[in-house]
């Protein structure tokens, strides 16, 4: 602590104040804004008297007001980014942003569209009402950013994949890597896709909601098949070449058909819910106990409640008006209405029906909405839930000054707001860009006991760590060890993703063995489990899913991957006459002998 003293006082007790940079993207979207907000304010100083000339100039007048239309268009769509609504922008400017541009249209909002049959007849009276609003409102530029995202999402994770099938199964095994599983008790808090995924945590229904909405920006057709007897049941059913393919996002895998490889735990074939009617056993499997049996496990189509998975945002006319308006550049689908019509002659009703199942008994899964209704009202106590959730993204939160006075008492002074690092970078991580999330993480790890100092601070050794550590308020100190904690995890994640799956298994198997807090251990040890499998190293993960218990909401998962993987564990085990002489050289223990 002296050390720190003498640097504190040899070089100014005031110390150095941090400064924060804008970046090069950070400079185009703000500049691209300002232009919009420029050209914006040029439409609505435009006298509604228009010269013309003896060519007629009022052609002229309405090309200028459509390309300032266009302007102010695709400042909106920058001010919904993911990576800019709500850090730098407000969700109230563009909603009035929104509103002013349809007027720049001459469109009215005196004029109201009646609402198709098919949702009528599906939803309840408010909702309908939100569907015909002609005026846009917050929940549809968090639809805007939402699709966004998805977009952004779906390009980085299907990247190089040789058809639809490899595609579904990529996101959703990115969905089940990146929401770790938990149960209904434990996601009380009603929150939306971005804000699962930002947390990384959810129960089954969120996983399908994501991994549905993901689906809906390649233009894959999905639906949820529920089941309450003799056990509640979800499965999401993927439209895909003339059959419904099956996923289980409680189990964390699809319905293995019956050619899959014993192995496949990451990249087994989804079987179809023809090829299971034809093979009952593809469900009778999955049964966790003989007086337990899979719900589906029995169930005709006709016996299964079938919903469609959307929002108001996505069937309401206002939402049409900006999708038409979107160039070719702008890839996102913003409506993808219910109803048949000569914009869209197959609606994604008519495209389910041609999927196998009866009009009369499609629903509109009604969890999406009432989790956003939630969202949009959080009462005292959930806000200070969320608060509690979400704080650790405020890492690192940096010392801005180390005062010392003659008698040699240090005093921190730290910002009064953290730099929101840990935040950007699981967005990051999300939209695929594992590198630098993973340089991020690795600071976010080394800023746990002691935050960003000053820079005449210098190096700060082990001792002096403490005595800092010490120095910071508690607040400040679960900040920075909770993001740690998600820092290790996510690495792990980010490695996977880079194709590097051993090194990803071992992070996890050293998140697990350091000290501190384990928030994600569920999640680490059934990812290190499929990762291992993955790796040949069947064995060991038979090991590391045994120790799963019946409480973790992956159990059920683990079960059926063991049923699958014991057998072929005890195969690659060949019995010996006597114990192999090990090698002088070999770096391997005992528990690796198994594994190679």
């Amino acid at each position: 602590m002296q050390m720190l003293v003498n640097r504190v006082c040899g070089r100014e007790a005031r110390g150095v104040r941090m400064g924060g940079s804008v970046n090069g993207d950070a400079r185009t979207v703000l500049g691209r804004m300002l232009v919009g907000l420029m050209v914006l304010g040029m439409a609505w100083g435009c006298s509604s008297e228009v010269s013309s000339g003896p060519t007629g100039g009022t052609a002229e007048t309405s090309a200028k007001r459509k390309r300032r239309r266009s302007d102010v268009l695709d400042t909106l769509i920058e001010m919904s980014q993911p990576e800019t609504l709500v850090i730098r922008t407000r969700r109230e400017t563009v909603v009035s942003l929104l509103n002013d541009w349809v007027e720049m249209g001459g469109e009215s909002f005196e004029v109201v569209e009646p609402v198709n049959a098919e949702y009528t007849g599906r939803l309840e009276k408010d909702r309908v009402e939100r569907i015909k609003s002609p005026r846009f409102a917050i929940r549809d530029v968090t639809h805007i950013r939402d699709a966004q995202w998805y977009a952004k999402i779906g390009k980085a994770i299907v990247a190089g994949s040789k058809g639809d099938r490899e595609r579904v199964g990529r996101l959703f095994y990115y969905v089940t890597r990146n929401i770790v599983l938990r149960t209904d008790d434990e996601t009380k808090l009603p929150l939306a896709p971005f804000g699962i995924a930002m947390l990384g945590e959810g129960n089954a229904r969120d996983r399908a909601w994501l991994f549905v909405n993901l689906l809906r920006q390649l233009r894959i057709d999905a639906v949820v098949l529920q089941v309450d007897e003799p056990s509640s049941g979800l499965l999401v059913g993927v439209l895909l070449d003339g059959g419904i393919c099956l996923y289980d996002p409680a189990l964390g895998l699809p319905i293995f058909a019956k050619k899959a490889e014993a192995t496949s735990g990451v990249t087994g074939r989804a079987a179809t819910w023809a090829e299971v009617t034809r093979n009952p056993k593809l469900f009778a499997v999955l049964a966790t106990a003989k007086d337990s049996p899979y719900p589906f496990a029995g169930k005709s189509l006709s016996d299964v409640r079938v919903s469609l998975v959307g929002a108001s945002s996505f069937w309401a006319p206002r939402m049409r008006r900006l999708q038409l308006a979107l160039t070719g550049e702008q890839d996102l689908l913003l409506w993808d209405p219910l109803e048949s019509s000569e914009i869209v002659p197959q609606g994604g009703l008519a495209r389910v029906v041609a999927g196998g199942f009866d009009k009369e008994k499609i629903a509109i899964w009604d969890y999406p909405e009432r989790r956003r209704d939630g969202n949009a009202s959080f009462n005292t106590q959930q806000l200070q839930t969320f608060a509690l959730r979400q704080r650790a993204f405020e890492s690192p939160i940096p010392v801005e000054r180390v005062i010392a006075n003659d008698a040699g008492d240090i005093q921190l002074q730290l910002a009064t707001k953290g730099q929101f690092r840990h935040r950007m970078s699981r967005n990051r991580q999300l939209l695929g860009e594992w590198k630098t999330s993973v340089t991020t993480f690795l600071k976010i790890r080394m800023w746990r006991d002691v935050p960003p100092l000053p820079k005449q601070i210098g190096f700060v050794g082990r001792r002096e760590q403490a005595a800092v550590k010490a120095m910071m308020p508690t607040r400040v100190r679960l900040v920075h060890e909770e993001a740690a904690d998600d820092a290790a995890f996510w690495a792990a994640v980010c490695q996977y993703e880079q194709g590097e799956v051993e090194s990803a298994a071992d992070a996890l198997k050293e998140y697990m063995a350091r000290s501190g807090l384990h928030e994600w251990e569920s999640g680490a040890v059934w990812l290190e489990g499929l990762w291992r499998a993955e790796l040949g190293q069947v064995a060991r993960a038979v090991e590391i899913l045994e120790s799963i218990t019946d409480e973790d909401p992956h159990w059920a998962g683990a079960q059926v991957l063991l049923g699958r993987w014991k057998p072929v564990a005890r195969n690659s085990v060949k019995p010996a006459a006597r114990p192999a002489p090990k090698s002088k050289d070999s770096q391997r223990g005992d528990g690796d002998a198994d594994t190679r």
